[in-house]
């Protein structure tokens, strides 16, 4: 690998994961207003309603740091028809549940993140985030400890673009006034933290947990 000067993490499933399983929160904020919603069907649910709403096209992602309402779609996708007949419940159910994710508590840092951050600020100029996210990722940051590692913070919904758009990543290059092939991305997903920066001309590894976590990268940048 060419010499290393920035690090950029995902941030969902690199760093940080849900504390409790989506369903779970689902159908905890669901029973304050009488629906029932079946924890592991939601779950996946949930995780099929990303896929289908991503990749957005361009010129539909906000740059104000509000995404409710790709949220809401992804919500509403993650429920059946049945469950919120009452409209006006579920605007309110919505609410409840995409303020409940800005609260540090409701995510979890993953084992190894602060020893390894430790590690790596020690050895690299930068470590930034870059993510598919909105400004609600500002105090799970902070929130968690992990603010204080990191030089720049690059939120899709906050710049108008996201991941694997070409642009987020030039973007990114730009602001850090480096060479793309200096600039490593680390992240869980094959098509936004590896395939696309890579065209991109970045470096880039893919975490797999429990097979491959976050030590590859301080391996890497140690070599």
């Amino acid at each position: 690998m060419a010499h290393i000067r920035a690090i950029v993490f995902d941030a969902g499933g690199t760093l940080i994961y849900p504390i409790d399983p989506i369903g779970e929160t689902y159908a905890r904020f669901a029973s304050r207003y009488g629906v029932k919603l079946p924890i592991v069907a939601t779950t996946a649910a949930f995780h099929e309603a990303m896929k289908s709403c991503a990749p957005r096209a361009k010129g539909t992602i906000p740059n104000n740091g509000d995404d409710r309402i790709w949220w809401k779609q992804v919500v509403r996708r993650s429920l059946s028809e049945q469950a919120f007949i009452d409209k006006a419940a579920f605007e309110k159910f919505f609410e409840e549940v995409y303020l409940h994710y800005a609260k540090p508590e409701a995510w979890g840092v993953y084992p190894e993140v602060f020893e390894v951050l430790e590690a790596l600020r020690d050895r690299v100029t930068n470590l930034s985030i870059l993510s598919n996210w909105d400004g609600r990722l500002h105090p799970v940051l902070d929130g968690n400890g992990l603010g204080e590692f990191l030089s720049h913070r690059f939120i899709s919904a906050e710049l108008g673009w996201e991941k694997p758009d070409p642009a987020i990543y030039r973007h990114v290059a730009d602001v850090l006034r480096l060479q793309p092939h200096s600039l490593l991305c680390v992240g869980d997903s094959p098509r936004n933290d590896v395939e696309a920066p890579r065209k991109a001309g970045w470096q880039s590894v893919q975490i797999e947990r429990p097979l491959r976590d976050l030590w590859e990268v301080v391996r890497i940048v140690g070599r």
